[in-house]
């Protein structure tokens, strides 16, 4: 859920929208510039996957389109599915500036990725980018893995990306405190965005951290908002995900530690489960 913060002074003002579906708020009209996604290394992973693996692909929680678009481009055919109609929207003025072999090979549908039926299998489905880690229960954790079992074809391939649990960040005080602003970006209209980042809640009996990504907007004409896109993430360990991949069917094939495809160690940034359906 979105919640309101603090008010900055000099005239400026904070937005709450409070929401079921916290991409259905103002983060779907910047998420396409905030430099967590932006310095996003993850394309050459999942474009090398796809031709690996062949197509039709799905990808739950597509977003705007980030990775989606890219796969189309290169010609596979893809389905994105995600919860969050405004991130959807943004997808789709995104598509339709697309040539048109590309718009003929993206099929867009709003639903839940712990419970979909899209009457098609597909050679590869992937979850980019941490939509996993919304799903808070195990039970919806899962039924997320059963639906992707149902709709992969025999001997297809789900790839699962969920970044390594740093043991610091889920009890050092450190985190509570407001990161650093990262660089300032231009927005098309002629607005400026500096985002930080804070851990609002350690939740270490449930795996969870509150997290909020905190927008400075400064408008042309002098005003300025402070925009807190605040969400819940459940973190996950090696071994955990390799029990819930089991109880819903796959086998790992191949478990990397970072989008080169190194290894898992110690320090790698990442866990990337390639699981294939038995």
């Amino acid at each position: 859920m979105l919640t309101s913060g603090r008010n900055e002074g000099g005239g400026e003002r904070t937005m709450s929208a409070p929401t079921a579906i916290p991409y259905d708020s103002f983060i779907a009209e910047f998420y396409d510039y905030i430099p967590t996604v932006t310095v996003r290394r993850d394309l050459d992973f999942y474009l090398s996957g796809a031709r690996e693996y062949g197509d039709p692909i799905l990808e739950l929680g597509c977003g705007t389109g980030r990775v989606l678009l890219p796969l189309a481009r290169e010609g596979s055919n893809v389905a994105g599915l995600d919860i969050s109609e405004a991130m959807l929207a943004r997808c789709r003025e995104k598509l339709a500036g697309e040539k048109d072999e590309v718009r003929r090979r993206v099929q867009l549908q709003c639903g839940d990725m712990t419970d979909f039926d899209l009457d098609v299998t597909f050679r590869l489905i992937i979850i980019p980018f941490r939509p996993f880690q919304h799903l808070l229960e195990v039970e919806q954790q899962l039924s997320c893995l059963r639906r992707a079992h149902r709709h992969l074809s025999p001997g297809g391939r789900l790839i699962l990306d969920v970044f390594q649990t740093d043991a610091q960040r889920i009890h050092d005080p450190a985190f509570l405190k407001e990161t650093p602003p990262l660089r300032e970006i231009n927005l098309p209209d002629g607005r400026k965005l500096v985002q930080t980042e804070r851990t609002a809640a350690f939740h270490r009996a449930e795996q969870r951290n509150d997290v909020e990504l905190i927008h400075y907007i400064k408008h042309p004409d002098g005003r300025q908002e402070r925009l807190v896109f605040a969400f819940t993430l459940r973190y996950f360990f090696r071994f955990e995900v390799e029990h819930l991949l089991a109880r819903t069917g796959f086998r790992v094939a191949e478990l990397y530690g970072d989008f080169d495809r190194s290894p898992l160690l110690d320090d790698s940034p990442e866990m990337l489960f390639v699981a294939e359906k038995i």
